[in-house]
């Protein structure tokens, strides 16, 4: 029985993200992008970092696409090292023997060096690194959410509209 055996796909495109106030300010966290299709153990991890990012008052409407690169990657990963510690269990190494009699280490060992690789370049971008996070919160103050980029001009539209009244009768 493999790391990947009961897994089903998850489609859950369409019901609502949690969200929690961080800084005050709500945090929602975003939908499954359309046609992920993230599988049981992929959508266990989804929910973990959105939860953290929420709890950490770090915004991430617009991570979608990325957090699903970080999922799927992560499983991957834990399945590569998975199956190299079980190599390790039952030869006692990881390294193989080639029909030449040169030792070097079994593919496996590079397959999950690979998605490490992949992963320590998007986990930054995905702000799931504490550096990230330190970076992000200086760079976003106090408050943690960036402001409104409009609001002045959505005001100053809206006293055109209908002025403030200064009189005090």
């Amino acid at each position: 029985m493999g790391p990947q055996d009961n897994d089903t796909a998850v489609d859950r495109d369409d019901m609502p993200e949690p969200s929690s106030r961080g800084g005050g300010k709500e945090i929602k966290s975003p939908p499954v992008p359309p046609g992920a299709q993230l599988d049981a153990r992929e959508r266990k991890v989804w929910d973990y970092i959105c939860r953290v990012l929420r709890d950490a008052g770090m915004p991430h409407l617009t991570a979608g696409l990325a957090i699903t690169v970080v999922c799927r990657t992560f499983i991957r990963w834990v399945d590569a090292e998975i199956r190299l510690r079980d190599l390790e269990k039952t030869t006692g190494t990881y390294f193989v023997t080639t029909p030449n009699g040169h030792q070097q280490p079994h593919q496996m060992f590079y397959v999950a060096a690979g998605h490490k690789k992949e992963l320590l370049q998007w986990l930054p971008e995905s702000c799931l690194t504490l550096p990230a996070t330190v970076t992000t919160r200086a760079k976003l103050g106090d408050e943690g959410v960036q402001d409104d980029l409009f609001a002045d001009l959505f005001e100053h539209g809206l006293e055109r509209v209908a002025p403030k009244s200064t009189s005090t009768h």
